[in-house]
């Protein structure tokens, strides 16, 4: 059985659903996909990823990102309530959204927001970072809304496992992103994740870190641990994203 990684894969965009409906239907049916968020904000492009993976792979694993949280097209409820309907709907679809223990192995999800620690967002993200407008988290801070989903994570007994892998949407640390990435980005690094993430990583002992959110790929080892974005990201971004689903391990 392999484990396969995949994220962002924005299926807004016709082309990138288009891809995932061309995936064979006999490659995959003894293995694993992980999904590490951003599918859509509209649940029937969520459902029409479900379909489309659902009968390709053995399981599932899927935690959303923060465009699945988007609540401004629904207009209703808040991003908590869409988080909720979320997990209803990957339980009706038989798709995993907790620890996965396959084997000698363990697959942990491990959920958050950004929460600044990166650093603090400048007037250009503050006026136009999409999630300021489209989520509704209630009133509460980005800090607030990453200490409540980092409440959510519990952490799994790992005695007993040979390996140990985790995955999150937002990005874990911030050394992941290039030295020299343009400075135009750089206006990105406190919206990309939390240093909270970092700390389950290393609370759980994890082998190698899965992760999405910069659609940026990378394979990259940093104290021990491997981690790996495999974002499929927009259309127009060929330069920065693989646009494959990745083998990243065999259980």
């Amino acid at each position: 059985m392999r484990l396969f990684l995949g994220s962002d894969f924005h299926v807004d965009y016709r082309e990138n659903l288009d891809w995932l409906r061309g995936l064979s239907r006999s490659d995959f049916t003894d293995d694993v996909l992980v999904i590490a968020g951003d599918l859509s904000d509209e649940i029937d492009l969520v459902k029409a990823c479900f379909d489309a993976l659902s009968t390709r792979y053995r399981r599932l694993l899927f935690l959303p990102g923060n465009h699945d949280l988007w609540t401004s097209r629904s207009g209703r409820g808040s991003s908590f309530e869409k988080f909720e309907q979320l997990q209803t709907l990957c339980h009706d679809y038989g798709i995993e959204t907790g620890s996965m223990a396959i084997g000698s192995s363990l697959i942990v999800p491990i959920l958050g927001w950004y929460d600044y620690s990166f650093g603090e967002p400048g007037p250009t993200i503050r006026r136009g970072w999409m999630d300021f407008y489209k989520c509704n988290w209630e009133g509460l801070q980005p800090a607030q809304v990453a200490e409540r989903f980092d409440a959510l994570n519990m952490l799994p007994d790992t005695v007993g496992f040979d390996r140990v892998y985790s995955v999150s949407h937002f990005v874990p640390r911030l050394d992941l992103m290039p030295a020299r990435y343009p400075e135009k980005h750089k206006a990105l690094f406190p919206v990309l994740g939390t240093d909270r993430i970092e700390a389950r990583i290393r609370a759980l002992g994890s082998s190698m870190h899965f992760y999405g959110h910069s659609h940026l790929n990378r394979n990259k080892v940093l104290d021990g641990v491997t981690y790996i974005n495999n974002a499929f990201g927009y259309p127009s971004e060929t330069e920065i994203s693989a646009k494959t689903i990745l083998h990243v391990a065999d259980l």
